[in-house]
This record gives C-alpha cells, structure tokens and sequence, in this order.
C-alpha cells in the first residue's frame, strides 16, 4: 500500500482512491509510480525510469510520457512534475502504508520535544476532564508547545484542535479558524504520514462547514492510522455535526474500543444509534452509563462525567434520573453544560433548557451546526426564546 498525496494506492491490485474517487491503475503506471515514490522529491532521468518500469523491454520515450499522462489522469495533473531535457520527479508526499512494498518515504521532519509532548498531554486531559478553562487551558498549553517546539507536528495538530474547540465553545475577536487551519496544515507539511495532524485538518475544515474537505482529510488521518483513539474521536465530533449518525455512530464504538476508559465516544455512539436502531443505541447508553460510574467512583467531581449524566438517563428513558442528575451536579459555568439543555430538552422543561442554553451561548458557545445536528433538541427550536439566542450565533 502507498500513500501519495490525498492518494491510497493498493499496489497488488492495481487501484486507487482518494476517499471519493477511486480507479484501476495500469501495471505499468504502477509500477513507476513505485519508482518514483523510491525518490520522492527527486529527480530521475528518462532512461532510468525506462530501465526500471520496462526492464526487460525496449521502448521508447512515448511509452513513458503515456504512462505518466495516465497517472495524471487519475491522480491529477500536479502530482508528477516534468523536468525538461531529464525526466520527471513526484512532488506529492509520499509514505508505505500497511502492508505496503519496500518502498519507503524520506525520514520526516520532527522536531520531538519531551517537554511539548507533555504540554500536549496535559491539554488533553484538560480537555476529557471539563468544567471551567477545559476550552481555554487547551489552547494555552498547546501554543506554550508551539513555541516551545515549532518543528513538533504534534505539537501544531493539537494546537489547531485547541483553536477549533476555542472558536466553537468560547469565542472572542481574537481567534479563528483561519488560524486553526494554518496550523493544521504546518502539522501536516511537517509530517504528512501524522494522522492526528490530517485529524486537526478535518475537524477545524468541519467547524468551518467545509464538509466535503473534511471527510477527505478524515479519510486520509484514517489510513495513516487506523488504531488512534483521538483521531476517531475528532472525526466522531466532526461527523456528528454534519449529520451523518451511521458513520458517527459506527467511529465513535471504535473509538470506545481502542480507548476503554474514555466513555464521551459511547455518548456519541448511543445519541447516534438510537436515530436509526434503538436497541443498538439503549447498548451504547447502558455501556457509556457505567463508565461515567467507574470514572466518579475515581473522582466524583470530574465535571465531564456530571455534565453528561443527564442527557445518558434521557438515552435510558429514565427523565426523573435525568433533571436530578442535572440539578444535583453543582458544576460552575461551562461549555459542557449546553448538556444540561439538552437533558432538559428530552424532558420537555424547555423554560430551563432554554436558560441553559442562553447561558452557554452568552459565554462564547457558537456551534450553529451542533443545534442543527442534535436530535433531542426538536422540540426545543419552536421555542420562541431559543429562536433569538439561535439567531445571535448564526441560526436562522
């Protein structure tokens, strides 16, 4: 398996696909595109790409610019560079993917800093806990990261997610997305086989509602990586907004499986599922409600875990449990309490899911797409108070 560019190229059968297109390649286009994913970068001579690919066989230059006319075709016209009077060279980016021929990519750049590392560590967590400075902190921590380590991919991804999650939950006049996807796209020229760094690059692409570029860069942090808990969770969070609950609810239980203490993928899969199988999304409830359990028997206070406590009982079908666990939380204002309207939504109280949600809105929340998206909120948007606070982030 090769990874050129947007590209998956599945060698032993001859195809190729970038997520929307997909095609079947000749043996010989195949092949030099092996040759010259060998040398990315660089540029290899006529002849000895005709020594390669026809090794056995004498051709002539037209047989080569054919072949490469025909990856062009299929993988755009950009892709292979023409070098006059020489040859041509790949000017994609380009990795083995699982299972791939010997062909390996040049050592990426990575500036690995232990101290960024841990910077971006702690941003996480931050992040999973909740409650007061879980969308502030991140950010501050990961651009600490940055100008700690400007050449840390990593370090550039998790900052582009903190901006994201800081332009949806708490925005001011001093950030954007722009900036979230500028600083995706260093990650992703720093290390293009990075998954979380093509993640950071779909999900800030997805708040921006460039939906069709996201899914592209959620396809391509997939095949980097098909085994990250976070990458999933961030296209889980990116796809739920766009309404595609299947594919939600589908990424969000392997995002549970690959991380079996995180229970926020179970809500995901349990709100998604029970739009289209019932009994598959009551099983994702049920499971996401016992590691909100254990998680509070650690620390009861964990601000996560209370806020989303609520909305798991409506999932359940138990409303008593539900508006209690919500009264009971004694959380301080945060970004996670747009769950309190939500549970407060399913139980028909739409005078206090309606305070909820204007408080969150009046402190930054602005995620229009997550209104559309959430399916509990239906009744709610007939509410002539949630229709002013929906329209002052952007809802008509």
């Amino acid at each position: 398996m090769l990874l050129v560019g947007d590209w998956r190229v599945d060698v032993a059968a001859r195809s190729a696909t970038d997520g929307t297109n997909a095609a079947r390649l000749s043996p010989r286009a195949v092949r030099l595109l092996q040759v010259l994913a060998s040398a990315p970068g660089e540029a290899l001579s006529r002849q000895r790409l005709l020594d390669a690919v026809w090794p056995d066989v004498f051709v002539g230059d037209e047989s080569l610019t054919q072949t490469v006319t025909e990856l062009r075709r299929v993988m755009g016209g950009r892709i292979i560079e023409t070098i006059p009077k020489h040859g041509y060279r790949l000017v994609a980016p380009v990795e083995a993917g699982a299972g791939g021929d010997a062909v390996q990519p040049k050592a990426a750049a990575d500036g690995f800093d232990l101290g960024a590392y841990q910077l971006c560590l702690d941003a996480r967590q931050a992040l999973m806990r909740g409650g007061p400075g879980a969308i502030s902190q991140p950010a501050t921590l990961t651009a600490e990261a940055v100008a700690r380590a400007p050449q840390f991919a990593m370090a550039r991804a998790e900052y582009a997610i903190a901006l994201t999650y800081l332009w949806l939950y708490q925005r001011d006049d001093h950030h954007g997305l722009d900036q979230a996807v500028a600083e995706a796209e260093q990650a992703v020229r720093l290390r293009p086989d990075l998954a979380i760094a093509h993640a950071a690059m779909g999900f800030a692409l997805g708040a921006a509602g460039r939906h069709g570029e996201m899914r592209r860069s959620l396809e391509r942090a997939m095949a980097r990586d098909a085994n990250d808990a976070e990458v999933h969770m961030l296209a889980t969070r990116a796809l739920f907004a766009a309404r595609d609950y299947r594919c939600t609810a589908a990424l969000a239980e392997r995002a549970a499986m690959l991380n079996t203490d995180d229970f926020r993928p179970l809500y995901f899969a349990a709100r998604s599922a029970s739009l289209f199988d019932p009994l598959r999304g009551r099983r994702n409830a049920q499971a996401c409600l016992a590691r909100i359990r254990a998680r509070l028997a650690l620390d009861p206070s964990e601000p996560r875990a209370l806020n989303t406590l609520g909305p798991v009982y409506t999932l359940l079908g138990l409303p008593d449990e539900a508006v209690r666990a919500v009264e009971s939380q004694g959380c301080a204002l945060s970004p996670c309490q747009f769950y309190d309207s939500i549970a407060y939504s399913a139980v028909g109280d739409w005078d206090r899911a309606t305070e909820s949600f204007a408080s969150v809105v009046e402190n930054g929340w602005r995620h229009a797409d997550w209104l559309t998206a959430e399916p509990s909120l239906g009744p709610f948007r007939d509410h002539p108070r949630f229709h002013r606070v929906a329209r002052s982030i952007g809802l008509a």
